[in-house]
């Protein structure tokens, strides 16, 4: 049953795995992404020359956006820099307002500026078709100014392109940035992980044409870049991420590209393109991996980072890539010894991640059936209907979090059942607690990012995911073999792992101590569900289990 008491909680890792599940992605894109663009040729004053290639980049860009990624598409030909104000602010005020639906919140937004850029006493600007140089303030699109109000569009998912001299002033830390590589963790050619963490976090990125305040040409190798990513990229997981259009197509550009960062990004994020109609017939398909350019560039980076995060880098973009086999063993020296014994054996130091990621266990996705079934019995009304939820790959920790664990992180022990235990369960603890605890952690391990499961992630974790046998508790249908509880407990915790695991190697599943989700408390709902974050608020949040002082622990 579900509970909401202050009891202990269980960590996952957002770090979803590839698997061979169709993506959902075209069953929910239409009308939820939306390009803009700004393409100057013509400038009004004679102070600047025209260009050739702004409008008919433009129009190509646009055209595979809405031919193969369903993107609704607008291009303002030659605009003032009244005209492209207006735009923004109309963008505003109706992805605020939403009228009839046309500007989601969880749509996408590209904005494309082509044309002639400038700097100017530490500042960036685009110049409109009514721009003086002599003045860019006056008549230039100030990035210092647009970039904060662009971030302030009520669309989670935003994509600048700047196709333009000095383009590279639109990334607020330019300067301090030793190159344009595209660091953001999160956003992977994982399928499942991408997808799952896309429906929660904001994505504020951009792409600037040059890297180092270098003149863009007219003839822009960067757009053309772009348009052959998007027209040939090889999309088998049903979509292309931002990351893998510029580490495979435009980080090639010539001058160098760089790609970042902005405003309100959560670094879980991602853009994305989704590929609802498949490859276009006319081109053809070019697997990433068969750009031995950029796959030789992308692990030429990672060696001269020569750390965890550069490796996986790489292998985020290519994950079959020539250099795979070398990356992986990198990482395996850099990785720390790996645990075959519990956690709480670890006794590292206070700087050193508690729970390494090879330490938890993979939980491969698929579809089950979550809440109570007629059949069964003991249901709450907070434990129906009965659906079908499909998960996506994830890792979880095979162990309740120990006390010795919470205070190498938090440096107090809060827990009063088994004081002073350090191979028993933390407890005692509200789930704001447990946010700050994972904060700590996150910040001491870097590379990581642990979370709390959903419930829909730790019922199908405790029923054994695809490796079901349907018992009545989490391992077995006798309870003493697999739980701590009023029976069996001494009346109080009890160390971790000392029970029975269940057919994933999970322990204390049902028993030992109540564990927190990430989801607020609310009612099922009855259509199918995939990758569900539960309810968006709530007066309490679920824990799930049962515990040391319950004489019943079932898993439903």
């Amino acid at each position: 049953m579900k509970k909401t008491i202050r009891y202990l909680l269980f960590l996952c890792l957002t770090a979803f795995i590839s698997s061979n599940s169709p993506s959902p992605a075209a069953a929910f894109r239409p009308g939820k992404d939306r390009a803009v663009f700004f393409a100057v040729t013509t400038y009004q004053n004679g102070k600047l020359s025209n260009l050739q290639n702004p409008v008919k980049n433009a129009h190509d860009i646009a055209a595979i956006l809405k031919s193969r990624f369903g993107f609704e598409t607008e291009i303002l030909e030659n605009p003032t820099q009244e005209q492209i104000i207006r735009k923004l602010n109309d963008l505003t005020r109706l992805y605020a307002r939403n009228e009839d639906g046309k500007h989601p919140s969880d749509g996408q937004l590209f904005l494309f500026f082509s044309g002639h850029g400038m700097s100017e006493d530490e500042n960036g600007y685009f110049l409109p078709a009514d721009a003086d140089p002599a003045a860019p303030w006056q008549k230039g699109i100030a990035y210092e100014i647009w970039r904060p109000k662009i971030n302030n569009i009520n669309c989670r998912h935003i994509l600048v392109t700047l196709d333009a001299c000095y383009s590279v002033r639109f990334d607020p830390d330019w300067k301090n940035k030793p190159d344009g590589q595209f660091r953001r963790p999160g956003e992977m050619t994982d399928s499942q992980r991408a997808l799952a963490n896309y429906e929660t976090y904001k994505a504020r990125v951009f792409f600037t044409s040059d890297n180092k305040e270098d003149q863009t040409p007219d003839r822009s190798n960067f757009a053309k870049k772009i348009l052959e990513g998007l027209r040939s990229a090889n999309a088998t997981d049903g979509f292309l991420t931002s990351k893998q259009l510029f580490a495979n197509f435009v980080e090639g550009a010539t001058p160098t590209p760089r790609a970042g960062t902005f405003g309100d990004d959560e670094p879980s994020s991602a853009f994305l393109f989704y590929d609802l109609t498949g490859a276009p017939k006319t081109t053809p398909v070019v697997p990433a991996v068969v750009n031995t350019e950029a796959d030789d560039r992308a692990f030429e980076k990672a060696q001269k980072r020569n750390t965890l995060e550069s490796y996986q880098d790489y292998l985020d973009v290519f994950p079959e890539g020539r250099h795979a086999g070398a990356c992986n063993t990198a990482m395996a020296a850099l990785k720390p010894q790996s645990n075959t014994a519990p956690p709480e054996t670890n006794t590292g130091n206070k700087d050193t991640a508690v729970m390494p990621a090879d330490g938890f266990v993979l939980v491969k996705g698929g579809t089950f059936t979550m809440g109570c079934t007629s059949e069964q019995k003991d249901c709450g009304d907070d434990e129906k209907p009965a659906h079908q939820v499909t998960l996506s790959d994830f890792y979880i920790s095979p162990y309740e979090v120990t006390q010795l664990e919470w205070k190498q992180v938090m440096g107090n022990n809060p827990s009063t059942a088994s004081k002073d235990c350090d191979k028993c369960p933390v407890e005692t603890v509200s789930w704001d607690d447990v946010q700050g605890f994972i904060q700590k952690l996150n910040a001491q391990s870097p590379g990581r990012n642990y979370r709390l499961p959903t419930e829909a992630e730790w019922e199908y974790a405790a029923r054994c995911g695809k490796k079901i046998k349907n018992y009545l508790y989490a391992g077995s249908n006798d309870i003493g073999m697999v739980a701590w509880n009023t029976n069996n407990s001494g009346n109080k915790t009890q160390p971790v792992g000392k029970r029975k695991p269940n057919e994933l190697g999970l322990y204390d599943m049902s028993g030992n101590v109540w564990e927190w989700c990430s989801d607020w408390k609310g009612i099922y709902p009855s259509e199918n569900q995939t990758n569900p974050a539960g309810p968006p608020s709530g007066s309490s949040r679920v824990v799930r289990g049962g515990s040391w002082a319950a004489s019943r622990n079932i898993v439903k």
